[in-house]
């Protein structure tokens, strides 16, 4: 309407007056205002959302949710006031958010949850002209579904580039047309934002841009990873049925990479590809394994088959046989070819991009291919048995309980060294002293140095090599390891055993483009460890010492303190040692492939540290520390050769998810060291912010008639034994 007004003249009933005296823009915008003051210099473009959605206003406003429901759906539905449109996918007035409903009468949204009764409706259609209309009750009960829907969950997986993204955008189109030719002639689905380039008919460079970017993907670079956090895409099927792909970041992504290298290229891809293939299945419990198939997006160029990669992909799978007994089919019924190229050409014409026919009638072909694929893929989906998701989930939870444990129990055992080497010194003081008992009662306690984390401002990836530190020497007992080469300042990959996917890192050596340094030097840290001495006093020891006890009673006394408390270190040790086999243990026994071993890697870098701070003072450094550590790497390491040993005659008793959280609450509760060692793990937590985002793509069928499209009708044959 307003721009109805702007072009009309002053003949007509209404018009627009634009005052000379008046610095407008060169294109009509409206101006908000609130109480005479401006609040918004574009209120069209800064509220485009809500002026494009089907929108719902709540009052009184929803609440914090009391009972959460665990089976949601996107609210779809038609409008109260009876507009063309038959389904709308709603959003919340307040938040922008879509909104869904909980199977019990109440909707939800990032405001929270609120009664079906206390909303009200207004769809973007422009034969709606009655502001927000409520539903009567009856009625929107009747409307709102009665159960949750059937589902069939498909998680893609693959290394950066492989076309995730642009998978699933063209799945969509797959879903709505069967020919290019219907493609072309009606809007095309878009469900993640990207862009692409192509050369157009005058050997220009055109870039093509898909939706509008998100705060979950970027749109940079057109070879750069795109994917940030998990999310997850939801198609609205005939029958209550939803489809959902979750869609992953990428391993090996590209912005860490060192393209300048065009002599390794094969060598770089073998790595990547033998890397991308072992991370991505050390996430999968073995029992996935047979709900796991193959798919290949660019398979135009290989006759619609696997081509090149197979050989490769089964070479690693065959590995994996081996290592771990477990057996991933590659065969025709798990492997499906399809073609990126079809959607990327449907979306060029959309942007006037033009083609010979001969091109046209190439990628027509390329589509029916995909799209019997897709009807195949599906097909074999929901023929399979489901895969119990609590089973990679629970050894997903207990994999992060140890990842996030690996750094602290290494830190704790450094500093589990480093205390009883004081306790020693403390030891040979009172033996070797002639002082009376009255002259050491302000001795009377055993020195400890605790750990108190500190949070950084980013995580970031530092380089450990004695090159790139300094020592400090905080006082006469603490010496500490400054690391002052900072090689990735804003660092976020989770754990130190993903460092080769830091930027600062060439993928082929191994080595850091920032200091030169091998990739095993570097650590990822996301705080600081603050040293801080106490003096731990046992009254009931002190006070039977000052007793009416000779000199040498009250010394005795003293040293065998000293002895306990060692002791007591050192049984600490062996039981974080113990728990960490433990850990190793269960990872390799329900993990598809296993890992590399966190614990023993940050064993590695401590005993490196001891090493520069006995190069930077050797006089007076003491081997205590450094030897303990080393011996506490190799007890440690030797056990895991047993542990894989008596795995591979499978001769071991199973470790479930719940002993590993059990054993996570055992460290906790180690009378020295369990509070340090919870204090440093949760701030490891802190650091850490994972994020998940759904979704949806709402009934297909209004933009395909009445007839729709075949794989599309397919999806409403299933019946409900299929979707899980």
């Amino acid at each position: 309407m307003f721009c109805d007004l702007y072009n009309s003249n002053e003949s007509s009933k209404y018009y627009l007056k634009i005052f000379a005296g008046k610095e407008c823009s060169k294109y009509p915008v409206i101006q908000h205002y609130i109480n005479g003051k401006l609040n918004s210099d574009n209120y069209y473009d800064g509220s485009k959302v809500l002026f494009t959605s089907n929108v719902v206003k709540f009052d009184p406003v929803p609440s914090k949710p009391k009972n959460t429901s665990n089976k949601k759906t996107q609210l779809v539905m038609p409008c109260p006031q009876d507009c063309p449109i038959v389904d709308c996918n709603w959003r919340c007035l307040n938040c922008e958010q879509n909104i869904e409903y909980g199977y019990n009468k109440h909707l939800y949204c990032d405001c929270g949850e609120s009664d079906i009764a206390h909303c009200k409706f207004r769809c973007n259609s422009s034969h709606h002209i009655r502001g927000y209309v409520p539903f009567e009750s009856d009625t929107l009960i009747k409307m709102l579904p009665s159960a949750p829907p059937e589902e069939i969950n498909i998680l893609l997986l693959g290394e950066t580039g492989v076309g995730k993204f642009t998978f699933i955008n063209a799945f969509v189109n797959y879903l709505k047309f069967d020919s290019l030719i219907d493609a072309k002639s009606r809007n095309m689905g878009v469900f993640i934002p990207s862009k692409f380039t192509v050369t157009d008919e005058n050997c220009e460079m055109k870039t093509i841009k898909l939706g509008d970017d998100d705060s979950n993907e970027r749109l940079g670079s057109v070879d750069a990873s795109s994917t940030i956090g998990c999310k997850s895409y939801v198609f609205h099927a005939p029958g209550n049925k939803h489809i959902r792909l979750i869609d992953t970041p990428g391993i090996g992504d590209t912005r860490g990479l060192d393209q300048d290298k065009k002599n390794f290229e094969k060598i770089m891809i073998s790595i990547i590809f033998r890397f991308c293939v072992q991370e991505l299945l050390s996430h999968l419990h073995k029992n996935a394994k047979d709900n796991i198939v193959f798919c290949f997006t660019n398979a135009r160029g290989t006759f619609y088959r696997p081509g090149d990669t197979l050989p490769a992909l089964k070479k690693q799978i065959d590995e994996f046989k081996e290592r771990s007994n477990v057996e991933i089919k590659i065969n025709k019924d798990t492997t499906f070819c399809f073609d990126n190229e079809s959607f990327r050409f449907l979306a060029a014409l959309k942007e006037g991009i033009t083609f010979t026919d001969t091109d046209e009638l190439c990628f027509a072909e390329s589509w029916k291919k995909s799209v019997n694929e897709s009807r195949r893929l599906i097909e074999h989906f929901v023929g399979c048995k489901p895969h119990q998701v609590e089973d990679t989930i629970s050894l997903d939870n207990a994999r992060s309980i140890v990842m996030l444990l690996s750094k602290p129990l290494a830190e704790v055992g450094q500093l589990i060294q480093t205390n009883i080497k004081l306790i020693k010194e403390k030891q040979s003081e009172i033996e070797n002293s002639d002082k009376t008992i009255e002259d050491l009662k302000d001795q009377l306690y055993i020195p400890q140095i605790d750990l108190e984390p500190i949070q950084l401002g980013y995580p970031r990836t530092v380089c450990t090599n004695g090159s790139c530190v300094r020592t400090l020497k905080i006082n006469e007992i603490i010496i500490k390891i400054d690391y002052i080469q900072h090689c990735c300042k804003r660092c976020y990959v989770p754990f130190n055993n993903y460092l080769k996917l830091c930027w600062a890192m060439k993928f082929i050596n191994g080595t850091c483009k920032e200091c030169g340094c091998e990739r095993n030097k570097h650590m990822h840290i996301s705080y600081e460890n603050k040293q801080i001495t106490n003096k731990i006093i046992n009254e009931n020891v002190k006070s039977e010492i000052l007793k009416n006890k000779s000199d040498q009673e009250a010394k005795k006394a003293m040293i065998k303190e000293c002895e306990e408390r060692q002791t007591q270190l050192k049984g600490e040790q062996n039981i974080i040692n113990e728990i960490s086999i433990k850990f190793a243990q269960f990872l390799r026994q329900n993990a598809i492939a296993s890992f590399n071993d966190a614990y023993a890697e940050y064993l590695d870098l401590f005993v490196n540290e001891e090493k520069i701070k006995k190069s930077a003072d050797p006089r007076n450094y003491d081997d205590e520390i450094l030897k303990g550590l080393e011996d506490t790497k190799k007890s440690y390491l030797d056990q895991i050769d047993l542990i894989n040993q008596a795995i591979s005659n499978d001769d071991t008793c199973p470790i479930s998810p719940k002993d590993i959280s059990d054993l996570e609450q055992r460290l906790y509760a180690l009378p020295i060291n369990g509070q340090t060692l919870k204090k440093i793990n949760d701030e490891v937590k802190r650091s850490r912010i994972n994020d998940f985002k759904e979704s949806h793509y709402i009934p297909l069928e209004n933009s395909m008639g009445k007839n729709g499209n075949s794989l599309y009708k397919l999806l409403g044959k299933f019946s409900k034994k299929y979707f899980y």
